[in-house]
């Protein structure tokens, strides 16, 4: 978060991937859109599979990000909302009841929320921290199963939740990462909830939809049913291992294979052209070498069909909502995966539901520059709508250059936000507060 002389706060999105550290800065309008006003990215070479390695380079990229986006915005960056994600993150499926004998009220949203902050407080397994805790569903007095209890008469209330963890010590690194760099982690959100806050709609959840984020190193998937999210899950596959696949079988560094991946490959072979030969430059005065479109579609379709999708749809099933799904909004995939040409259709075919690419735009004003208006972006866009939507108060930024640091209270009742998600005020906000 930024704040300019004349005390109004902007607010900063830090996004740190495995292939870029994204940072955005922006404000809410009068009419509660989020406005754009500068960003910044740098190459990511310190993280792998989600979770920082390096502590020096991480800390160099978010300085370069950070100073980018700065530059931009013309706000110096004090305070940030960053991501968290990587395939240390862990669900587990807990239940906790609530007794309600001999009381004639209907329940409350203070009783839900009470449930759900206990079960926050269970004291995960040594070396870990919680990170969140999603309701999925509660079952009444043994006689039916709702996701939104309150105002039921009842004697007894069961709920299940999603219990996220994390290792501590990947919560411990981000955070000594930006404070490095002299910026506070004002909130550690998981990703996949920022980036659902960026490609989907109301009507999208309310429908019931499962968003893919398929970034360099790992592959979030969230589900919403009801306009609550119900699951949620890390996988540790993301285009890092495509990419790394091409780079061996072509004998190229890492960058040349990535650029060859986005340019001439394809995830369905049937789209390719076995007659269809790509001449690759190799460094240090080497012989080009030359790979035939559709061998070059045959590395990327086994590793995106046969494990990034069929593990996706295997934890759809596994969810149980699967079939509410088909009939719904379906799947949303976005992320830099999201880019592979013909990912939607085999994403389609693989799973059986219809699906589409997830841009981050819903909430932003339509001027929203195409740069970053794209799937690459969801994640940083995301956790700088999760900031923008905190406070009540109108965010508009003084564009003069001399700006100076501020400390945010986050004194905001986060109210607008939190209708996003029906019924459910607090739990995001409470969990994430417990780990800043």
């Amino acid at each position: 978060m930024a704040k300019n002389s004349t005390k109004q706060q902007v607010i900063v999105g830090l996004d740190i991937g495995t292939t870029k550290i994204a940072t955005v800065v922006g404000y809410r309008t009068e009419e509660g859109l989020i406005n754009v006003i500068g960003h910044g990215f740098s190459k990511s070479t310190g993280v792998e599979y989600g979770q920082i390695r390096n502590i020096d380079k991480t800390v160099n990229g978010i300085i370069s990000s950070c100073e980018e986006a700065a530059e931009r915005s013309h706000q110096e960056i004090s305070e940030v909302f960053v991501g968290i994600a990587g395939h240390h993150i862990k669900t587990t499926t807990y239940n906790y009841p609530l007794f309600r004998h001999g009381k004639v009220d209907p329940i409350c949203q203070q009783e839900i929320d009470e449930m759900r902050n206990t079960v926050f407080n269970v004291t995960p397994n040594a070396g870990e921290e919680v990170i969140d805790v999603i309701p999925q569903r509660y079952v009444i007095d043994q006689d039916h199963e709702t996701t939104d209890p309150v105002g039921e008469m009842a004697n007894e209330v069961l709920g299940t939740y999603q219990v996220i963890t994390g290792k501590q010590s990947e919560v411990n690194k981000i955070r000594y990462c930006c404070e490095k760099c002299q910026v506070n982690p004002n909130e550690i959100i998981l990703e996949p909830i920022a980036s659902a806050l960026a490609c989907l709609s109301d009507q999208d959840k309310e429908r019931g939809v499962a968003l893919v984020d398929i970034g360099g190193g790992t592959s979030d998937l969230i589900i919403f049913i009801d306009g609550n999210p119900v699951y949620t899950k890390v996988i540790a596959l993301g285009g890092n291992v495509i990419t790394k696949d091409i780079a061996t079988v072509c004998n190229i560094p890492e960058d040349l294979a990535e650029q060859v991946k986005i340019k001439h490959g394809t995830c369905i072979v049937g789209q390719s052209s076995p007659d269809c030969l790509i001449t690759i430059p190799r460094p240090y005065n080497q012989e080009p070498i030359q790979i035939n479109q559709n061998y070059l579609a045959q590395i990327i379709n086994s590793r995106v069909e046969d494990e990034i999708l069929s593990i996706i749809n295997s934890e759809i099933e596994a969810s149980g909502y699967k079939n509410r799904l088909a009939n719904a909004a379906g799947i949303v995939l976005t992320g830099g995966g999201a880019n592979l040409r013909h990912i939607q259709q085999l994403c389609s075919y693989v799973t059986g539901m219809p699906t589409r690419i997830g841009l981050p735009e819903h909430g932003f004003v339509h001027t929203l520059s195409n740069d970053i208006k794209k799937p690459n972006f969801a994640t940083a866009l995301g956790l700088l709508k999760y900031g923008a939507l905190q406070d009540d108060a109108e965010f508009i930024p003084n564009s003069s250059s001399d700006a100076t640091k501020g400390n945010n209270n986050n004194s905001g009742n986060g109210k607008d936000f939190w209708g996003i998600f029906k019924n459910v005020p607090n739990w995001i906000k409470n969990a994430v507060d417990n780990i800043t």
